[in-house]
């Protein structure tokens, strides 16, 4: 079994070297994952002459077997090394690279000279760098799944799987095309996320300048007693935005964390909705994807269901695939685990009965994406209103103590 060298960051911050065994580098990140551990490096190790290469994996969700920690061994090619200090690369650069790529290959062009070419073109410092190793990686014989694996932290375990399968099966240009079709409408959905939460974070903010604007100006009139919040309520407010801060910065880091905070965030009237909906939309677009592609049906739910971008969903969604595995059918495997909405259920029979699971996944995307757009929208104005009301409230309550102090103050001077 191949031996995979490791350097991650354990939930308390501390470093680890070692080396884990696993059928492909996915797995062995997954195995990572999941025990709470972020990956800083990623790369196959020589296995000759390990003490270890004879020992399995153990199974998803029980504790990765780290048999041993040791330091990286020391003469491995320089390609390898380097791989240790390329940063991320934005989606939409990956995005760009696959349609390009693919485009090159399908008119022909060497793996090796397209790689060199896409990097003297591509703007972005870290993927530059990855694509002229890659030209170099190709040139000394080894595949192109192989290099992606060196860099888990720019490809994702669904990218390499697409990547492997239309290399293995000969369509590597057609599964480039199709990664980049997928990741697009990936960035259209974040850049609609994005645009539907914006106004309620600008009324958030607005409304907190526009407060603590009339309390300065009161103040710089001079007048006090009774106007304003009293400065216990700003301290606990600044405390709940620290704290905030710290909990979606770090805390949901924690796996833990996160599915707790996700298992409270379906179960709100509203909000769980559209959470629930969006990751529909993002498990369908990735099952429907490597569905197309040729990735084995366990294989595709682990990573669709590691796409869905909610880690209580994913958990509950992870014990399909062994199920899948002795040849139940699908859409009866998924309503078992309880974390797919009827209207996915259906749309999976239906793809099922007619063997066009893939659009049938697309159509469930398009669905909840417009439906959860939709609720999303409502809510931001909803969520503005209220806001904006408060606010309004409040400034009365400042301007009316303020006038009432004045003129009771005038009238007792009288």
């Amino acid at each position: 079994m191949p031996v995979f060298e490791f350097q991650a960051i354990d939930q308390e911050g501390k470093p680890h070297k070692g080396v884990l065994h696993g059928t492909s580098l996915d797995v062995v990140a997954q195995q990572l994952a999941a025990k709470g551990w972020s990956i800083q490096n990623l790369q196959m190790a020589s296995s000759v002459g390990d003490p270890l290469a004879d020992q399995p994996m153990a199974p998803r969700g029980a504790n990765p077997p780290v048999q041993m920690e040791r330091p990286l061994q020391a003469g491995r090619v320089q390609m390898d090394t380097n791989a240790q200090s390329v940063s991320g690369v934005k989606l939409e650069h990956l995005g760009f690279f696959f349609r390009q790529f693919g485009t090159m290959l399908n008119a022909g062009i060497n793996p090796a000279q397209a790689f060199k070419t896409l990097a003297g073109q591509s703007s972005s410092p870290g993927l530059k760098a990855i694509l002229f190793e890659m030209s170099d990686s190709v040139v000394e014989g080894r595949g192109v799944s192989e290099g992606f694996e060196r860099y888990p932290h720019v490809f994702t375990p669904l990218m390499l799987s697409m990547v492997r399968t239309g290399e293995e099966g000969g369509f590597l240009a057609e599964q480039c095309n199709r990664l980049a079709d997928y990741i697009q409408r990936d960035v259209e959905l974040r850049n609609l996320i994005r645009r539907e939460t914006a106004y309620p974070k600008m009324v958030l903010g607005a409304s907190a300048l526009i407060i603590i604007g009339t309390n300065i100006f009161i103040k710089s009139m001079g007048k006090s007693g009774g106007i304003g919040a009293p400065l216990m309520i700003w301290f606990t407010f600044l405390a709940l935005v620290v704290a905030g801060y710290i909990f979606f910065k770090y805390a949901l880091r924690n796996q833990a964390v996160l599915k707790g905070w996700n298992n409270f965030v379906l179960a709100l009237p509203v909000f769980g909705n559209i959470a629930m909906g969006f990751s529909m939309a993002k498990f369908g677009r990735a099952f429907g994807a490597l569905w197309n592609s040729g990735v084995p049906l366990s294989k595709a739910t682990r990573l669709a269901a590691d796409a869905c971008g909610n880690e209580a969903l994913r958990e509950k969604m992870y014990p399909a695939a062994a199920q899948l595995d002795s040849g139940q059918g699908v859409a009866d495997t998924f309503m078992m685990t309880g974390a797919f909405s009827p209207i996915t259920l259906d749309m999976m029979r239906t793809g099922e009965a007619t063997g066009n699971m893939n659009e049938m996944m697309e159509k469930v995307a398009e669905y909840y994406e417009d439906e959860s757009t939709t609720k999303a929208r409502q809510s931001a104005l909803f969520l503005g209103v209220f806001c904006l009301l408060a606010v309004g409230a409040y400034v009365a309550y400042i301007v009316i103590s303020f006038y009432t102090g004045y003129y009771g103050g005038l009238g007792g001077a009288l």
